[in-house]
């Protein structure tokens, strides 16, 4: 997969379509299982929140903004404050490191409002 475009807007090209999204925030990350990080990138768009992992057999995780019930902090060693929760209303809870987590969970609440708002 190539991707082409500026901050704002990006493509994706892929063998089975082309498809355009609107990226409203991204950067590296890690994923948070236990005291385990792994490295991957994180981007909200406007209808999802997907990362994907450096190591490419891990694959990614995409979740709608519809799922998540409510997003909160967590310090990453305990003392760290780095870390995103999102809860979601199946039940699950997905940690991730970020550089600003303010900026993260706003940015995340007003893209929930906006979509559910459209939907």
């Amino acid at each position: 997969m190539e991707v082409v475009g500026d901050s704002a807007m990006v493509l994706y090209y892929s063998q089975e379509a082309l498809l355009q999204v609107n990226i409203l925030r991204h950067e590296g990350a890690s994923c948070m299982n236990g005291f385990i990080a792994r490295a991957g990138k994180l981007t909200l768009t406007g209808n999802a929140l997907n990362f994907v992992f450096r190591n490419e057999k891990l694959g990614s995780i995409e979740i709608d903004l519809r799922e998540i019930d409510q997003v909160d902090f967590f310090k990453s060693l305990s003392i760290i404050p780095n870390g995103l929760t999102l809860f979601l209303y199946n039940g699950d809870v997905q940690h991730f490191v970020v550089d600003d987590r303010i900026a993260w969970k706003s940015a995340i609440n007003e893209a929930k409002e906006r979509y559910s708002k459209d939907a």
